[in-house]
């Protein structure tokens, strides 16, 4: 299956009865996410590739030399490519046990943000819980509760993929950033990963502080 857009050619490796809904959706979504990153358009298109497991797991260990039973998507800046796993693949093969279309609708999202944050940078040592932070909340994804006094900020810096809590403390802080700080401030931080990284710390104690 497949079909080209403006910005992204969109393929499965599967028929799949809700392939034609993924795609309206990102039609619908795709603006919202490039006027936040001041982007007309994509300087190319981007491939989405929504696979099943075998393929997708392949990928993901010839990258990261793991796969952990979190992972459903992943954006790669070198090859403009987003590979998503399909429904069933996450249900069977991850802890997305309740894996639906809206949530394959948000991952999407998700991974569309990282590709438009890489044209930017792709520096993202020790910024990752930024990055992650900020896919979340564009893509409407929701989080367990979680509370941040409870958060080793050093190590969801320094090792944010095996960091338990990982994704909802990182989507709470930059939640508060969002809501707390001008688009030109955001700018700054999505776009000068030394700027961020000389904030980082300030700012997950303010978003500490404001959460209590």
């Amino acid at each position: 299956m497949r079909q080209e857009l403006d910005n992204f050619i969109i393929e499965s490796d599967l028929e799949l009865d809700y392939f034609w809904e993924l795609v309206n959706y990102i039609k619908e979504r795709e603006k919202y996410i490039l006027d936040f990153f001041d982007l007309d358009k994509l300087p190319n298109k981007v491939s989405i590739l929504i696979l099943s497991y075998e393929p997708f797991k392949t990928w993901i260990v010839s990258k990261y030399g793991e796969i952990l039973d979190y992972i459903s998507g992943d954006s790669d800046s070198k090859t403009n490519t987003i590979r998503v796993l399909n429904i069933d693949g996450q249900k069977k093969y991850t802890i997305h046990k309740n894996a639906n279309i809206d949530e394959i609708k948000k991952t999407l999202i998700h991974e569309i943000v990282h590709q438009c944050h890489h044209l930017y940078h792709t520096d993202y040592n020790q910024t990752s819980w930024f990055s992650e932070g900020l896919a979340k909340n564009l893509a409407n994804q929701s989080n367990k509760p979680v509370n941040l006094d409870e958060c080793d900020f050093n190590q969801l810096k320094k090792d944010f993929r095996h960091y338990k809590g990982n994704y909802g403390y990182a989507s709470l802080i930059v939640e508060y950033i969002l809501n707390n700080y001008s688009k030109e401030e955001v700018k700054k931080l999505y776009s000068d990963p030394t700027y961020l990284r000389n904030n980082a710390d300030r700012l997950f104690n303010e978003a500490k502080e404001y959460m209590k």
